[in-house]
């Protein structure tokens, strides 16, 4: 065998071996329908840890969205998996997750920025990181995709009778290159309450305006709540996929100590040892636990909006320029009523002036902004709205 042979046989193998180690974390197959998980469902390279009980995959494939903004993305993949509990369906799950790697950032969820639901809070949303989630509750009539489709189908030839409103917890985690997008959707009557058949979102007894009236859903609710407030920690684990194997996840119990307690207090336990290890100074401490205490868990940064930095800007602008002018005008006027009189059409016309053309050169001719600060939506299996 000639050296020439010998150096294509070892690069053939070298390159073969690099195709391997870099494999897509999708080649991992796609699950197939009543395939039962428990723990944790891996997925493109991701891992999402599973509330207690087996979970039953009712379909898995290209959820069908797409956006040419995000260019090559590959395709979005949705997994929809069933809780079936004493027989019956007791929640559904939706997993939304690329399955390529992007470099324009996945953006925030739209819901997480809604006043009108029962809880909606973004964590942090700085560059291209974000972190969010919502609970609130959907109308399960919504059939936009093949997959979501075939998940449907696999319920009805199994017997299980997917309820027409859910109550929804919704997280939303996202980096530059990956995200991960989870619903849950909880059902009533294996709680408990009444089924409903309304058709509008609005007038269903999930409402946060009704909620009050219903003693049963609002405990549920806010147990949920309370549930979503420690889950969300876990989906932003689990799309770095650093989730420790004994990770347990209960299902939301109306009946069980708040998540939000339990973690505000292992915050503060964690924070007294950083002081006595003197990794923090006394005022660090003093700090971090008095913002713990007034505002608990809370969020983090975000990034303001396109309008709100481009009026600023005007108005900042405009303080300086007027400062300056009012002196050239009466130079030139040499009568302050004159004077003012311009510095005030100056200031009234300008500054639109400024504005608008800021904020149509930014929209239109800018850098596009690729940030967590865009909101995008995927296709989901019911609606909430």
């Amino acid at each position: 065998m000639t050296g020439l042979r010998m150096r294509r046989i070892v690069l053939a193998l070298v390159a073969l071996l690099g195709l391997g180690l870099a494999a897509p974390a999708f080649a991992q197959g796609v699950y197939k329908p009543g395939t039962q998980v428990q723990k944790s469902l891996q997925i493109d390279g991701k891992r999402l840890a599973l509330p207690a009980g087996t979970w039953v995959v009712g379909a898995d494939g290209d959820s069908g969205w797409t956006d040419p903004s995000l260019g090559t993305f590959g395709y979005l993949r949705s997994v929809v998996l069933f809780r079936i509990a004493d027989g019956k369906l007791d929640a559904v799950l939706e997993v939304n997750s690329n399955a390529l790697p992007t470099i324009d950032g996945w953006g925030m969820a739209a819901a997480c920025g809604r006043q009108d639901l029962v809880l909606a809070v973004i964590r942090y949303r700085a560059g291209w990181d974000g972190s969010c989630y919502f609970v609130t509750h959907t109308l399960m009539n919504q059939e936009p995709t093949l997959v979501l489709r075939q998940a449907r189908d696999y319920a009805a030839r199994s017997g299980w009778t997917v309820p027409k409103v859910m109550l929804t917890a919704g997280f939303r985690s996202a980096n530059r290159t990956d995200v991960l997008d989870v619903r849950y959707h909880f059902a009533g009557e294996t709680r408990g309450m009444a089924p409903e058949n309304v058709t509008r979102w609005r007038d269903s007894a999930w409402m946060a305006s009704k909620l009050d009236e219903d003693p049963r859903r609002s405990a549920f609710a806010r147990a949920v709540s309370d549930w979503a407030v420690g889950y969300t920690a876990v989906v932003d684990a689990g799309l770095k996929n650093r989730l420790p194997d004994e990770e347990a996840i209960a299902m939301p119990d109306p009946g069980s100590r708040t998540p939000a307690a339990d973690i505000i207090a292992r915050r503060m336990a964690e924070l007294s040892l950083l002081r006595q290890a003197g990794a923090i100074t006394e005022e660090e401490y003093g700090v971090q636990t008095q913002s713990l205490k007034e505002h608990g868990l809370g969020s983090s940064s975000t990034a303001p909006d396109l309008a709100v930095v481009t009026a600023v800007k005007a108005l900042s602008y405009r303080i300086i320029v007027s400062i300056s002018h009012i002196f050239v005008d009466y130079y030139w006027t040499g009568n302050y009523v004159a004077a003012g009189a311009l510095e005030v059409l100056q200031i009234t016309i300008n500054s639109a002036k400024f504005y608008m053309h800021e904020l149509g050169w930014a929209k239109y001719k800018g850098v596009p902004r690729t940030d967590a600060a865009r909101t995008i939506d995927f296709r989901y299996i019911g609606a909430n709205v």
